[in-house]
């Protein structure tokens, strides 16, 4: 089944109104879409793939557009996108062509679909092909699953998925990590999630916690929502007591469903809505895990709108906050574990040096391993060969920024 271009038209200039305006999740708009225009399951799989490319590309096809005369407004992008009928991978190359004459910035910003502001706070902190292979990765549609051993074997688990034409490989280094071989299949209603065998989580994300191999007696999950890393840590290393803080009352809830689900017993997990920034804590021998909100910039393949929405303004709002989530768990707990699904250096280095280095908080670096996935953080600042960062290329999955902090004394 090919493109229809005039129906292409019609969808892509709801899809990107929708999107500039309302800024919904690109799942939540082309769901709509779907549903409002009827879209036969085949339609659906076509334009899904199409859309998604095209979104994550926006940022090209839109310097584009305007190269060649169409404007940057939306109507100008769609005509731009119908005068090539809609075929990216021909955008693509009229990108590379142009781009032999562009700043080296410039030049990544086109060819990959990232805005210049993004790439120049970027440029340098990594070595020139290091960073394109990064900016590269995120735009790769990835999927991956854990097997929950809590309910099933890992055998038995890629049996229930292949019944269900998921196909899947397992990961070399990790045997209950699944990399999906279809990454845009549906798996939101797959029978094997619904009975618990297997939880959508990336392979970074896993890793991250695979980290924490120490004794727990309590484990306080700061900003817990939806709940994926708590139930691993809960699964592989059984703390006497879990505390799941989120901010959110109703991602609280579906934390609390997702646990029990998963794990079938949520007995010696406390549950506190509240905003991890201000609650004080009487644990200070805890474990705090502080996976903080921020700009998802490591995590662009899971829903490519980030690249739409993310602004420097933004970022650096994320960086404050985070900054006082970190401070104050540092002041109620006895180890640390500070990461962020960012690439970012506001929302790594920059927070972990102006916590130690300008608050003069009493704390040192824990010790996180290097490995072939795992590498010291963006070099240029004090914490650098302290901090670690899980490079998406490397990976093949998405991009964190990791940070183990212990308390030489309280009181903070």
């Amino acid at each position: 089944m090919s493109i229809n271009p005039d129906k292409a038209k019609f969808y892509t200039t709801i899809l990107f109104n929708t999107l500039l305006n309302k800024k919904h999740s690109y799942d939540k708009v082309f769901s709509d879409i779907v549903r409002r225009y009827k879209l036969t399951p085949r339609e659906a799989s076509l334009y899904y793939k199409l859309f998604y490319k095209l979104v994550v590309y926006y940022h090209t096809i839109r310097f584009l557009s305007s190269y060649n005369g169409f404007g940057h407004s939306v109507s100008g992008i769609v005509e731009y996108l119908f005068s090539r009928a809609f075929d990216l991978d021909r955008i693509l190359d009229e990108a590379r062509e142009l781009s032999h004459s562009l700043s080296p910035i410039l030049k990544l910003s086109i060819l990959y679909g990232y805005p210049s502001w993004f790439i120049r706070d970027l440029y340098g902190k990594l070595p020139s092909n290091e960073l394109e292979s990064m900016l590269k990765s995120l735009n790769e549609k990835k999927r991956w699953l854990r097997v929950n051993t809590l309910k099933t074997t890992i055998e038995d688990a890629v049996e229930c998925l292949e019944k269900t034409s998921i196909r899947v490989k397992r990961h070399e280094y990790y045997e209950d990590v699944l990399l999906v071989e279809d990454p845009f299949v549906k798996i939101g209603v797959n029978e094997c999630i619904s009975k618990g065998y297997v939880i959508p989580q990336d392979i970074t994300s896993y890793t991250a916690i695979s980290l924490v191999t120490s004794q727990i007696e309590d484990f306080v999950d700061a900003c817990s929502a939806p709940g994926v890393k708590l139930i691993q840590v809960y699964s592989q290393l059984n703390p006497r007591r879990l505390v799941s803080v989120d901010i959110d009352f109703d991602r609280l809830t579906t934390t609390r469903k997702l646990v029990s689900k998963f794990t079938s017993r949520d007995y010696n997990v406390i549950y506190v809505n509240a905003d991890s920034a201000f609650l004080q804590l009487n644990l200070p021998n805890s474990f705090i895990l502080v996976d903080a909100p921020c700009s998802n910039t490591g995590a662009i393949y899971g829903d490519p709108t980030v690249k739409l929405y993310i602004t420097k303004k933004k970022i650096q709002k994320l960086s404050i906050l985070q900054k006082r989530i970190l401070v104050n768990a540092l002041r109620n707990g006895r180890k640390i574990y500070y990461m962020t699904c960012s690439i970012h250096p506001l929302e790594g280095e920059e927070v972990v040096d102006y916590v130690v280095r300008r608050l003069g908080l009493r704390v040192k670096f824990g010790e996180i391993p290097i490995n072939d996935f795992i590498d010291r953080g963006y070099q240029g600042y004090t914490s650098s060969n302290y901090t670690r960062r899980i490079y998406p290329h490397r990976i093949k999955g998405q991009g964190f920024f990791l940070a183990l902090l212990e308390v030489e004394k309280h009181g903070l």
